[in-house]
């Protein structure tokens, strides 16, 4: 009896392991939204994460007590934040390509370089604005656990982009005014 139930035990966890890897590794999330505004009026929100970023982005918000500091220059690329933070832990944000009409590439390192994330924030003009879209995608590499996890992402970072383009949305379009 305590055989089965070991060989049980033991099934269930290579199955675990076995379909993991089957588990995609690349993941994306994306949202978007349009804003009453030129892409050079949201440049600036965007390209700016000592200034822009902490009016909008709900990252920014998630955690009060969050130490910031800047390198680089001011907006566009190689703009550069780090921070620590309790709830949120140890990071680094570069832009890597920052164009006023068609929007920001960055990068995004967490956990020492364990959690690499790619996010473009595109522009795209409309007959009524700007169409902003933020994708943030990576790739988790062979790691089992984590391929399971990439599996709720669009459930734990949708809401948080969606919100943030919302927030950003009135911020730039209250600007204009």
């Amino acid at each position: 009896m305590v055989q089965k139930i070991l060989l049980g035990i033991i099934v269930v966890i290579v199955a675990f392991f076995v379909i993991g890897f089957l588990l995609p590794g690349q993941w994306a999330v994306e949202k978007g939204i349009t804003i009453n505004a030129p892409p050079e009026n949201i440049y600036p929100f965007v390209a700016n994460l000592k200034n822009g970023w902490p009016q909008w982005s709900e990252f920014d918000f998630q955690d009060p007590d969050i130490q910031y500091s800047y390198s680089g220059p001011e907006e566009g690329e190689g703009a550069s934040r780090s921070w620590k933070s309790k709830k949120a832990g140890v990071g680094t944000q570069k832009i890597v390509k920052a164009n006023p009409s068609t929007g920001v590439q960055f990068e995004l390192v967490m956990e020492e370089g364990r959690f690499l994330l790619y996010g473009d924030i595109t522009f795209t003009p409309q007959n009524n604005g700007t169409h902003v879209t933020w994708k943030d995608h990576g790739d988790v590499g062979a790691n089992p656990v984590m391929r399971y996890m990439m599996l709720f992402i669009e459930k734990i970072m949708g809401p948080t982009l969606e919100k943030s383009l919302e927030n950003l949305k009135t911020k730039v379009e209250s600007a204009q005014k």
